[in-house]
């Protein structure tokens, strides 16, 4: 999987790793749409947790609480029936992490492969996750890439 959390003194990065373990495994699974267990997952999220993710994906907009992430996770695994996070870096503040990783998934509806840089801004409360926001090096291609092509 290459999710190394590196060394980091607040132990975000080792609850974010464990995060991002369970989250492939419930990719893996395939989602709600399959019966996936998301309570792995939400057993590291805050409960007043905010996800934001940026308006050109097929996921958009701001989703809170863990039932919010819940059906988030199961717009997402209807969007990408495979995902892989590799060459992950994490960049500790006095709240929360900035990473920068690899992100490989493969379109539910069009069966391309996307491969791009990812950007994520977390902040933790309580040892959870409490909010994150994600940006793609190339958002359009994002959108392109689960898009099924004009007939």
């Amino acid at each position: 999987m290459g999710t190394t959390a590196g060394a980091t003194s607040s132990g975000f990065a080792d609850v974010l790793a464990s995060f991002y373990e369970a989250e492939q495994r419930y990719v893996a699974a395939g989602g709600a749409k399959a019966g996936a267990d998301f309570g792995e997952m939400a057993s590291h999220l805050h409960p007043d947790v905010v996800g934001r993710q940026g308006p050109t994906v097929p996921y958009a907009g701001d989703w809170h609480g863990a039932e919010g992430l819940r059906r988030f996770f199961a717009r997402f695994t209807q969007t990408w029936s495979s995902l892989e996070l590799s060459d992950i870096q994490y960049f500790e503040g006095e709240t929360g992490l900035a990473i920068q990783m690899r992100m490989q998934a493969t379109s539910v509806v069009t069966g391309k492969r996307l491969d791009t840089m990812v950007g994520h801004f977390l902040t933790f409360e309580d040892g959870l996750i409490r909010e994150f926001t994600v940006y793609y090096h190339d958002p359009v291609h994002v959108a392109e890439v689960t898009r099924p092509d004009p007939a």
